[in-house]
Order: C-alpha cells, then sequence, then structure tokens
C-alpha cells in the first residue's frame, strides 16, 4: 500500500512558501500603480490651492490701505516781492521734501526712476526737477526724500506775479506741486501723476496728494492722447491699431 503525499509537498512553490508571497507582491504592486494617478493628483490639488488661496489670504491684510503722499515746501529764492516778482521772467528755486507713508504689508510704493517734479502756481510753470526714486519700504513707516526744482528766465504773467506776491506778504501762498513718471507710448500704458499743493514759507507738509493714472499725451501737444487707446479717435475695440504718420513722426522727432 503506497503512501499518499499531500499536495501542498508536490507543488514546490508551496513547498518553499513562495507562491503565496509572489501574489500578495503582485496584487500590491498592481494595488500602488492604481492609486498613484490619485495620489498625485491630489498633492497637486494641494499645491495649487495651496498657493491659489494664499495671496488673497495675504492681500487681505492691506485691503482698504493705500500709501499716502505729501510734500512740503523747505526752502525757495527768486521769489521775493521786491526784487523777483517785479520782472516778467523768475529764476526760482526750490528745495522740496517728498514724503511716502506706507501703511501695507505686503506691498511696496515707489516713485518711478525718471519721474520729474513741475512747480507751478495759478497754472503758471515756475521750476522742475528730477524726482530720485523713493518707497516706502516697510508697513507703517515713513519715508523722506529731498527733490530740488528750479526754473531759469521763466515767464510768468504779470497778474499770477501779483498775486503770488500778495499771498506771500500774509503768509498764506500754496503753489503746486506735480510729480510725473516717465511717460511710455505703448498699448495700454498708463502714465502716474502725483498732485500736491503744500504751502510757500511755512515749511509744513501738504495735506495727502492725490495719485492719479492717466493716458499719456503726445510730447508736442499735451491735448492729444497717444493712439492707440480706448476713447481714441479710430480705437477699433480690442486690435491693434497702426498710429497716424503724423503721430509717429512726431514720436520718433523727440
Amino acid at each position: 500500500m503506497g503512501v499518499q503525499r499531500s499536495r501542498e509537498f508536490d507543488d514546490p512553490l508551496l513547498v518553499n512558501g513562495r507562491g503565496g508571497g509572489a501574489r500578495r507582491h503582485s496584487a500590491l504592486k498592481e494595488f500602488c500603480w492604481t492609486i498613484l494617478p490619485g495620489i498625485l493628483g491630489a498633492l497637486t490639488a494641494i499645491v495649487l490651492m495651496s498657493a491659489v488661496l494664499y495671496y488673497p489670504y495675504k492681500w487681505s491684510f492691506d485691503d482698504g490701505k493705500r500709501p499716502e503722499f505729501s510734500v512740503a515746501v523747505a526752502g525757495f529764492s527768486g521769489l521775493d516781492p521786491d526784487s523777483d516778482l517785479g520782472r516778467p521772467t523768475l529764476d526760482a528755486t526750490f528745495d522740496l521734501t517728498l514724503r511716502i507713508k506706507e501703511p501695507r504689508r505686503y506691498s511696496v510704493a515707489c516713485t518711478e526712476r525718471g519721474t520729474t517734479a513741475y512747480v507751478s502756481y495759478r497754472g503758471a510753470p515756475l521750476a522742475s526737477g528730477p524726482v530720485a526714486q523713493l518707497c516706502g519700504k516697510n508697513e507703517d513707516t515713513t519715508e523722506e526724500g529731498s527733490v530740488m526744482a528750479w526754473g531759469h528766465a521763466v515767464a510768468v504773467p504779470e497778474f499770477a506775479r501779483q498775486q503770488l506776491a500778495e499771498e506771500l506778504g500774509r503768509g498764506e501762498a500754496q503753489v503746486d506741486v506735480t510729480l510725473k513718471a516717465p511717460a511710455r507710448y505703448c498699448y495700454m500704458c498708463t502714465q502716474t501723476v502725483i498732485a500736491c499743493k503744500p504751502r510757500v514759507g511755512s515749511g509744513e507738509f501738504s495735506p495727502t496728494c492725490g495719485v492719479d493714472k492717466q493716458l499719456p499725451t503726445l510730447p508736442d501737444n499735451p491735448n492729444e492722447k497717444y493712439p492707440g487707446y480706448p476713447g481714441f479717435p479710430g480705437y477699433p475695440g480690442f486690435f491693434p491699431i497702426i498710429p497716424r504718420a503724423r503721430s509717429a513722426r512726431r514720436l520718433l522727432q523727440h
């Protein structure tokens, strides 16, 4: 009578115990490859959502906050009522102080490189000068910088000179200080204009200046806007336009 052996002793994979392990390894590998796209997709979504939600959360600290610009006339010359304002032309000089108050945490207000300061009185130009770049670097900080503006043989109407002499005598004279960023003649470019009205002779800072984004005008005609903006005659919506030859020649000449 022969001895019957169990089937498990006849199967070499079962004898050495490797059969069940191989099947489990294959199943685990298949499972990992199945869920891998889902894991990668979830990680990608987390990264993207973190970036999308981070910036609104970051910018929420600055909602409703705006930088404040102000200007003071620290000193001036060439506006003496007796020796200067009686002449038809003036050689005025202004020592201006520009102040920036930055209340925001994640934004920085700066004057652009190439900004020019223009000083005028009742629409009559008096002086101009370059403005060095100045930035409000940190939250709730105040930065100040000096700006020199001067004029040489600037013609000023008699009525303006007389009015300025009277207001200087009463200590009530105010000048208009306008800071203009450089004009860039390109599609949808704007020019930053900061308008201030400080008193002359007191050294006090002006009320908060107005900040505006304006469309640049042609160099030889301040009443004509650069072609290529909504509202300009012939602007065809979102399609680019070709500037008129006359306007293009003007820009090339400057």
